[in-house]
């Protein structure tokens, strides 16, 4: 990126956040609330990715039942970057940030199946409701994991301000480059890496699966490492039930078991299995999944 670029963006995201810290908490809420509306209206590019995503994966519906479930996911996109520049202005203490999310089922389920490996483990979850926040509520549970992200264009944002909010809470990042050998090591460690799985990739970096009945590449390094290491693959996700009221999902955990056939084939039968996960939780909660990436890859 050109560096007057990379000055100019941090220059206006350093001046929004001090913007943002004087105004009351609810104010700002309305304010992204607004942008989310504004931005579904206006970014014509993206409404029309996001709509034909949703005709792909929801045929059944009809178009304003999908231009309504669209709508919707712009608006709380724009919320959860909303919570993000609260925790950058400090609007939000840890104290509050845990009382915003029932986590209950991190005890009844997720403790319980943790302290039962020793192989370390292997979240699995995707662009669905704030998986930013939950990232945040478990460090402060004392679950601190590793996260598998791409580095930002902007390094500057990428080193002073993405890199200091993720890891605020104990939290590290592993970044894609070298991600493969960071996870072996920490899985031989006994600790905890998250992926998120959703995002589209090109077909030398994974495998095809079916989304919502339709041809997709997939990521397939969860599959490789659950096969090779057989650490703990547990989904787990944080949705929206009302505004600053969220709840941490945990699945069941997903067990692979040699079939005898073809590696490559059974890489690519776990791959759809972690897949189905995504599918089945989009399916319940269609307006907090990021349906304007083109996960498809339609032209």
């Amino acid at each position: 990126m050109n560096r007057y670029r990379e000055k100019f963006e941090y220059a206006l995201l350093c001046t929004l956040t001090g913007l943002l810290k004087p105004l009351p908490v609810r104010l700002i809420e309305r304010f992204f609330h607004l942008l989310g509306t504004l931005f579904f209206t206006l970014n014509r590019r993206r409404r029309i990715i996001t709509l034909r995503n949703l005709a792909l994966a929801f045929p059944e519906k009809t178009p304003d039942e999908r231009r309504a479930i669209a709508k919707q996911t712009f608006i709380n996109i724009a919320e959860f970057i909303g919570d993000s520049f609260l925790l950058m202005a400090n609007k939000f203490s840890s104290e509050e940030i845990c009382s915003m999310v029932d986590g209950s089922q991190l005890d009844s389920k997720y403790r319980v199946h943790r302290a039962a490996s020793s192989n370390g483990a292997l979240h699995i979850t995707g662009h669905l409701g704030n998986w930013e926040l939950m990232a945040h509520y478990a460090a402060l549970q004392g679950l601190n994991s590793h996260v598998i992200a791409r580095k930002g264009n902007n390094i500057l944002i990428e080193e002073r301000i993405i890199t200091p909010l993720r890891t605020r809470y104990g939290n590290k990042i592993f970044y894609k480059d070298n991600a493969m050998l960071n996870t072996i090591k920490a899985l031989k460690r006994n600790e905890a890496v998250s992926f998120l799985i959703d995002q589209k990739i090109g077909s030398k970096e994974g495998v095809q699966v079916q989304l919502f009945g339709h041809t997709a590449n997939a990521v397939a390094s969860c599959a490789v490492i659950q096969m090779r290491f057989n650490p703990l693959v547990i989904p787990v996700f944080m949705v929206k039930n009302a505004r600053r009221r969220y709840q941490v999902i945990v699945g069941d955990p997903i067990t692979w078991q040699d079939d005898g056939s073809p590696k490559e084939e059974q890489i690519q039968k776990l791959t759809q299995r972690h897949q189905q996960v995504i599918e089945d939780m989009v399916r319940k909660y269609p307006d907090q999944w990021f349906w304007m990436h083109n996960r498809w890859k339609l032209k």
